[in-house]
């Protein structure tokens, strides 16, 4: 007769050996182990840029295919003219942004680049008066600074800032990563897209078997629960956030351009496009703005300092929290924090997703140390630590 306890001590054994083996193999070779499971992830990249692309897109058609359901019924109807309808605003506000911005933005840049030694000439100089003002023993040499403009070739730099997609370009991206694959990925990205949009309710029931089926019954309910919870945070964060970026670079060009100061596109652009990195993001902005300023008239920079603190309160103030509202409820602590760790360990795109990242993180710590002390009848506040006592 067999003995079904050795068979099953015998099996453990096994498992706990191979396990053994696979983790060794792990530690001692995880350089090829990440390597490769990098290579296999990186199969489905254009997967991934589709669920970015289908996750933007999703925010403003949601709300278009709510207004299309007052009046039309039939689901596949309206979620198709909800997406055409997205795709023409998409590609109107990028016609517009490339027909308007982009060539005004080339101009600045190009006329900078051009007086760029006038433009630091007087920089210098204002900053040695101050500097002489203060009796400061210290003066900056403009000599060597010159010289290492000089050293950069602007001529040639500025000659080939209109041709920056001519053939050199365009064999070093081919050479790089080849345009044909580029190309072919970016279509199969967007069309991925599209499919992902138009039957996302069956996409999503869809994984969410996959969870269950991985993770069983229970797990997978607080899987779904953060989930909802990260769509909450990211979803709001990402929508208010782009659209508080537009409405402050709107009102910084119209602001500056009422005012008469330089390169009204370009500041607008650089203060609007910093502002995507909460707090402090603006004023890095202002202060790269101020410099330019300063350096093609100073006494400009003065009304350009007063317009900006005026249109930054204002934004600051009145349409920041109407637009981004309560989508992050967390701290300006856990905000720096979340930026500093983000932006060392992903760099500029942790700084994007820092915010709604953290405020997940904090609210899914809170709730489960707020459920550990419940259960355990331990009740904190600002003055004590007691125990309750269970009211069974």
């Amino acid at each position: 007769m067999i003995d079904k306890t050795h068979i099953v001590k015998n099996n453990k054994t096994m498992l706990y050996i191979t396990y053994t083996i696979l983790l060794a193999f792990v530690v001692f070779n995880y350089k090829t182990v990440l390597s490769t499971i990098g290579y296999i992830l990186s199969l489905a990249t254009p997967l991934y840029i589709a669920i970015v692309i289908a996750f933007i897109l999703n925010i403003p058609m949601r709300k278009i295919e709510h207004l299309y359901g007052k009046k039309i019924k039939r689901h596949g109807l309206k979620r198709g003219l909800s997406i055409a309808t997205t795709l023409i605003l998409a590609i109107t506000l990028i016609v517009l942004f490339s027909s308007f911005i982009i060539p005004r933005l080339g101009e600045s840049i190009s006329l900078i680049i051009s007086n760029i030694f006038n433009y630091s000439n007087r920089l210098v100089t204002l900053i040695n008066d101050a500097l002489a003002q203060f009796h400061v023993n210290y003066a900056i040499n403009y000599e060597s600074i010159q010289q290492a403009l000089s050293s950069l070739d602007l001529n040639s730099l500025l000659s080939k800032s209109g041709n920056i997609l001519g053939n050199a370009g365009i064999n070093l991206i081919f050479q790089s990563i080849g345009i044909f694959g580029f190309f072919i990925n970016a279509v199969t990205s967007f069309i991925m897209s599209l499919y992902l949009l138009a039957n996302k309710e069956t996409h999503l029931r869809q994984l969410k078997k996959i969870v269950t089926f991985l993770f069983g019954y229970k797990e997978s309910l607080v899987i779904f629960d953060i989930g909802a919870e990260a769509n909450h945070y990211f979803n709001g964060f990402v929508s208010g956030q782009l659209l508080e970026c537009c409405i402050l670079m709107s009102l910084m060009y119209v602001g500056f351009k009422l005012t008469g100061l330089p390169f009204p596109e370009l500041l607008a652009f650089i203060i609007g496009v910093s502002s995507l990195v909460p707090m402090f993001g603006g004023y890095v902005g202002f202060g790269v703005s101020f410099i330019l300023v300063l350096a093609v008239e100073s006494t400009q920079a003065i009304i350009f300092t007063i317009c900006f603190v005026i249109i930054q309160q204002f934004e600051a103030n009145v349409i920041y929290p109407r637009v981004v509202g309560g989508a992050v409820g967390i701290s300006g602590l856990y905000v720096l924090l979340s930026l500093v760790l983000f932006g060392n360990i992903f760099g500029f795109f942790g700084l994007l997703i820092a915010v709604p990242s953290m405020a997940l993180i904090y609210a899914v710590g809170s709730r489960v140390i707020n459920i550990s002390l419940y259960r355990n009848h331990i009740e904190v506040t600002d003055k004590s630590i007691k125990k309750i006592k269970d009211p069974k």
